[in-house]
């Protein structure tokens, strides 16, 4: 065991699991105003990274240049996400479950039929670049830029949500919708607009993984897991307990990847998340 490059490990582990965070986090803005959970957010990130290979094909855009275009339409998606499948089949989570369950199918083959089904990789400006941190420590700029992006984010949500009318309209809806409506909060348009942000943090993880990442219409099933881990040992709706968890599970999988060989390395991720919800079964963080 090459303990030499456990900072190395730690430290991307920290910046992968960030992007993770901001998957888990788009899950989670979902559940806070619905109550309801898509099993097709995975494979929406998918489709937000194809989107970017077409927009690299098609125009030679750079991945975090058409970012530009593919918030705007992930973004939509969210809002006819919530439209036209969680709102009809509001109050049914087993409906839901089953819906999203058939979308995520969907996307994956429609993925499949237009792309094929061999591994793609979108290059970008950055994605040979390095940042030497002392001696021992070098890491990929594209994975930076990542765990810049999500702190903003988490800024930008934090500020949103504490200091603005939308924001405290939200977590109206959040602690009893019924009360938000009878004091004049519009709980479908709260919903609509939260899910499209949804959306558009789904597009921002998407061109955030790219750079780094090959891309396979398989893989969204990976992206729903490493979402939906997080969301769970946050208590569902503590933000930055997503954000968080999210950083604790690229820990794990970056120090399976590195010190331990063969299916339990890979597995680490998923047997730390079972431990944690055996001991603590509502999570590590005090949902809010």
């Amino acid at each position: 065991m090459d303990l030499s490059i456990l900072p190395q490990t730690i430290a991307q582990g920290v910046l992968v699991g960030s992007t993770y965070g901001l998957i888990g986090l788009s899950m989670g803005l979902m559940y806070s105003v619905s109550g309801a959970i898509s099993l097709a957010q995975g494979h929406m990130v998918s489709m937000s990274m194809y989107l970017v290979l077409s927009l690299y094909t098609g125009l030679q855009l750079d991945p975090y240049v058409s970012v530009a275009i593919t918030l705007p339409v992930l973004a939509l998606a969210g809002a006819a996400l919530y439209w036209f499948l969680i709102r009809p089949l509001s109050g049914n989570a087993i409906m839901v479950f089953q819906a999203s369950l058939g979308l995520m199918f969907l996307i994956e083959n429609v993925l499949l039929m237009i792309y094929g089904g061999q591994f793609h990789q979108v290059p970008s400006i950055v994605s040979n670049r390095f940042i030497t941190f002392g001696d021992a420590m070098i890491m990929k700029l594209p994975l930076l830029i990542g765990f810049g992006v999500t702190g903003a984010l988490a800024g930008i949500l934090f500020v949103t949500l504490e200091y603005t009318d939308y924001g405290r309209s939200m977590r109206a809806v959040h602690q009893n919708e019924r009360s938000a409506a009878l004091v004049g909060v519009n709980v479908q348009k709260v919903r609509l607009w939260v899910f499209a942000m949804s959306g558009a943090v789904i597009a921002i993880a998407g061109v955030l993984l790219v750079p780094s990442t090959p891309l396979h219409p398989a893989e969204g099933l990976k992206y729903t897991l490493v979402g939906l881990m997080p969301l769970v040992l946050a208590g569902m709706s503590n933000f930055f307990g997503i954000l968080l968890s999210g950083v604790i599970i690229g820990l794990a999988e970056a120090i399976g990847t590195v010190y331990i060989s063969g299916a339990i390395g890979l597995s680490l991720p998923y047997i730390i998340f079972i431990l944690i919800l055996i001991f603590r079964p509502h999570g590590l963080f005090k949902g809010h």
